[in-house]
């Protein structure tokens, strides 16, 4: 499966938490950035030459800022330079306050399938403490929106370990979601990034130091409460009823090949790891003037293993070691030996010829797989 990932890098204004790459004062260079993407689009088409696209994903910044001739711009580049007959699924990301029925009717006209909508929350204060646009009541207009445009592929995101969101209300946001029959689920735990306005505001005692112990206690809950609704955890953050997984990021976890396209966009293809310009200005100088706009990893042996060990853990399909050991014949010893202490501890089960992590592995998930590394 080949996956591209474009990336818009505007926003309204910053929320709290956020370390993506977005600016808020882009008007100035709107058109120009348009220009560049599609230039881009145009430049890396090589990559995917006889190569059937399956995946389209529009991220950010957020996506849903732009106009429709904007996006239609983008896609006319993507088809006159892919082969896009064979793409399963499309999906735009979108902020509750951008959502119009008129815009969602003209994306699905465009054929994008899915709507990722960034909620994160149903409670004002959660939403104001983190500098969010949106408000409740947007959020749940939105939703009903998306399903009238005749969306039946979408997805919710959704925040925990907030510093305001006590239990009772992260089960009540979960009912909601229920109770809107949403089929794909996203939950991210609250982080605290350097060089995001949350970590100032911490240092400075206007927000409260995060609590671990919340942050595993609501993921408990989470994964517990959805789990009754038949929702499959198919990846640590992600939870979808049958048939509604994320291809474009399921494919990111199988160590497909998928271009990125647009600032700080990265992408992965010939065993080769490229890294897009994180400066919207310097990006489009260096699109317009045909200058190097990106850097290049050669990915080693050893970090082609320790991602193999990273992706496959953290999803519900597991690490299978058959699989491991044909790719990776010299590290199978290894890895075997360090599994027994997660064995013991619950923390890892072995179903034929699977590994995966228990619902207790899944609360340390990111020491579990970074203890199997090969440095």
């Amino acid at each position: 499966m080949s996956g591209i990932y474009i990336h818009i890098p505007f926003c309204k204004q910053a929320c709290y938490y956020c370390n993506f790459h977005f600016s808020t004062s882009f008007e100035s260079y709107r058109s120009e950035m348009i220009a560049s993407i599609c230039t881009e689009l145009e430049y890396k088409k090589s990559v995917f030459k006889n190569v059937k696209v399956r995946t389209v994903y529009f991220g950010g910044g957020t996506p849903s800022l732009l106009e429709n001739h904007e996006i239609d711009a983008i896609l006319l580049s993507l088809h006159s330079n892919y082969e896009t007959n064979s793409v399963e699924e499309m999906t735009i990301e979108a902020n509750p306050e951008d959502i119009s029925l008129q815009k969602l009717k003209h994306w699905k006209s465009k054929g994008i399938n899915r709507v990722s909508l960034g909620v994160q929350s149903f409670f004002e204060e959660d939403l104001e403490q983190m500098n969010r646009v949106h408000d409740s009541k947007q959020a749940i207009q939105a939703i009903e929106y998306i399903k009238l445009a005749g969306f039946d592929n979408f997805s919710i995101d959704f925040m925990f370990a907030l510093p305001l969101l006590s239990d009772k209300q992260l089960i009540k946001n979960l009912d909601k979601v229920i109770e809107l029959d949403v089929p794909h689920i996203s939950c991210y735990n609250l982080t605290v990034e350097e060089q995001t306005a949350l970590i100032q505001l911490i240092k400075k005692g206007k927000i409260e130091e995060l609590s671990q112990e919340k942050s595993i206690r609501q993921f408990q809950l989470i994964m517990e409460k959805l789990s009754n609704h038949k929702y499959l955890q198919y990846e640590i953050s992600n939870y979808a009823k049958s048939g509604y997984k994320s291809k474009h990021n399921s494919a990111y976890w199988e160590q497909k090949q998928y271009i990125g396209i647009g600032p700080s966009a990265h992408s992965f293809y010939n065993n080769v790891r490229t890294f897009n310009i994180a400066n919207n200005i310097g990006y489009i100088k260096k699109i317009e003037s045909g200058s190097d706009y990106y850097e290049t990893e050669e990915l080693t042996e050893k970090d082609f293993f320790n991602e193999f060990v990273m992706t496959r853990l953290r999803t519900s399909k597991g690490l299978n070691v058959r699989e491991l050991e044909l790719l990776f014949p010299m590290y199978i010893e290894g890895f075997r030996a360090k599994t027994a202490t997660f064995l013991r501890a619950g923390q890892l089960a072995f179903f034929g010829d699977e590994y995966r992590l228990t619902n207790q592995g899944k609360l340390m998930a990111d020491y579990i797989t970074s203890e199997f590394f090969e440095i």
